[in-house]
């Protein structure tokens, strides 16, 4: 099996979910690339292996599974950057995470511990599903979607391509949440939320465009 390596580091939470992931698997990270302008290096003991210089080298690529621990806008560049070196970006999963075993994972996602999947789900690229969320059957999860610790999609959700959805919101039956919207915490959709929207209260409703 080919070492774990995790890419960015710093005292945000996803570095420390990321790591707590791994070890509970029984797969520890064999340690980690510095990535950005302000590297720190993570609050969980692991070897420095050097910076993001690493990233071009194919001899690296070919020898390690990465793990993509950056946030904000940073995140897609360099997902997208490692997936056209073909790197290879298996998902991680908590093993205190439920996943059916007919829903997919896409490369680099990453599920927190006590987050549910179920059945048929489909789960795209790079995406974080924090504590407790839960994605129910035959949801279509795009890629770089943020779902936060709480939330409650119903079956047959639609969350397009970079949505954030906030803590503790609930998604009804067959909505869709359109790509690059954001759902405010606590909020209940019970309609389709237009691509770039904001959404909040219950019910949902759409806040205008900041002038």
């Amino acid at each position: 099996m080919r070492p774990l390596i995790m890419v960015g580091a710093g005292r945000g939470s996803l570095p420390r979910i990321v790591a707590e992931a791994a070890a509970a698997r029984g797969r520890p990270l064999s340690g980690y690339v510095e990535f950005g302008d302000n590297p720190e290096p993570p609050t969980t003991p692991l070897e420095r292996l050097g910076d993001a210089a690493l990233l071009d080298d194919p001899a690296f690529l070919a020898g390690v599974d990465l793990v993509v621990a950056v946030q904000g806008a940073a995140r897609r560049p360099l997902a997208l950057q490692l997936l056209q070196a073909q790197a290879s970006l298996p998902p991680l999963a908590h093993p205190a995470a439920t996943i059916s075993t007919t829903a997919t994972l896409g490369a680099g996602t990453v599920v927190s511990a006590g987050a549910i999947v179920q059945s048929d789900a489909r789960i795209g690229r790079f995406c974080l599903l924090n504590t407790a969320a839960s994605i129910d059957h035959d949801n279509s999860v795009g890629d770089f979607v943020s779902i936060a610790p709480g939330v409650h999609a119903a079956g047959y959700v639609t969350i397009e391509d970079e949505a954030f959805v906030g803590l503790g919101a609930v998604i009804i039956n067959g909505v869709t949440v359109g790509a690059g919207a954001t759902v405010g915490a606590g909020a209940v959709v019970t309609r389709n939320v237009p691509a770039g929207a904001t959404v909040v209260g219950n019910p949902a409703r759409v806040l205008p465009p900041k002038t």
